[in-house]
């Protein structure tokens, strides 16, 4: 796995950096096109809750299975399972109080952004994009711990899930220069503070390779495995579809869905 771990960390860092592409975007025509960007919060969901129940599972359960049986398999791998979900619940609620408590409703942006010399409408869209960031880049770092562990392991798997990470990434970049874009003016700049949610990415693979690389044996890379898959599973069905279906565009993120799934799928199929 040595060898990998340069690859790793460039991988992590790419799909890290999409969210500093998310804000340039933004300010695009292609960042107005709602169904382009449902198409692709499906299509990342797809490919993360495929590659989660049909590979990264599936291949622990064989695993423990022939280590202690069918039984004792199924429970070990259920409990690390909805761990990994509890926590993530943890994280995301901890995160989302936070941004509820201090960001402004996009109906305020709307009509701050009316003013254009309002001190109020500075001060609290800025606070809005800021605080976005860093509860974003709190909930990147398990997303920068997948990527890393995953193609540490199997490069050709890392491939894919950077890439579906890395679709997700690109509305939070947007979701953070939006309201920073209104309040600064300055896209450059902007640009620059996406990065703070970027950063976050190969930082949880620093934190990966310190606390779990040089101590693996198998067991742990299983129980690792399923707490991945865990993560995929929740950001999929707890974040990036229930944003796309909030963009009312669902036949977009159906199609994207399936399409995902079939990628991926194909993809492991032609891989081996």
């Amino acid at each position: 796995m040595e060898d990998n771990l340069i690859f790793a960390f460039v991988l992590t860092l790419l799909a890290g950096m999409s969210t500093a592409l998310g804000g340039a975007v933004a300010f695009t025509k292609y960042g107005k096109k709602e169904s382009l960007l449902s198409f692709g919060l499906g299509l990342a969901a797809g490919a993360m809750i495929f590659i989660s129940f049909f590979e990264l599972i599936v291949e622990a359960m064989k695993f423990f299975a022939d280590e202690e049986g069918s039984s004792a398999a199924f429970i070990r791998v259920s409990l690390a399972f909805v761990g990994g979900m509890a926590v993530l619940a943890v994280i995301g609620h901890v995160s989302k109080g936070v941004t509820d408590k201090l960001k402004v409703s996009k109906f305020e942006i709307e009509k701050l952004s009316q003013d254009e010399e309002s001190d109020e409408k500075q001060t609290k869209l800025y606070r809005a994009g800021m605080v976005t960031a860093v509860a974003l880049a709190v909930h990147n770092i398990p997303e920068g711990l997948v990527t890393f562990l995953t193609a540490i392991q199997d490069p050709k798997l890392g491939i894919g899930i950077a890439i579906a990470i890395g679709l997700h990434n690109i509305p939070e970049g947007m979701a953070v220069a939006m309201p920073l874009y209104h309040s600064l003016k300055v896209k450059k700049r902007i640009i620059w503070l996406t990065l703070i949610p970027a950063a976050a990415e190969p930082l949880g693979a620093l934190v990966a390779y310190l606390l779990f690389f040089r101590s693996f044996d198998m067991h742990a890379i299983q129980m690792v495995n399923v707490f991945l898959a865990s993560i995929m599973v929740y950001i999929s069905l707890f974040e990036l579809l229930p944003t796309a279906f909030q963009l009312k565009h669902e036949s977009y993120s159906k199609w994207g869905l399936l399409v995902g799934m079939i990628l991926i799928g194909i993809t492991l199929a032609v891989t081996g």
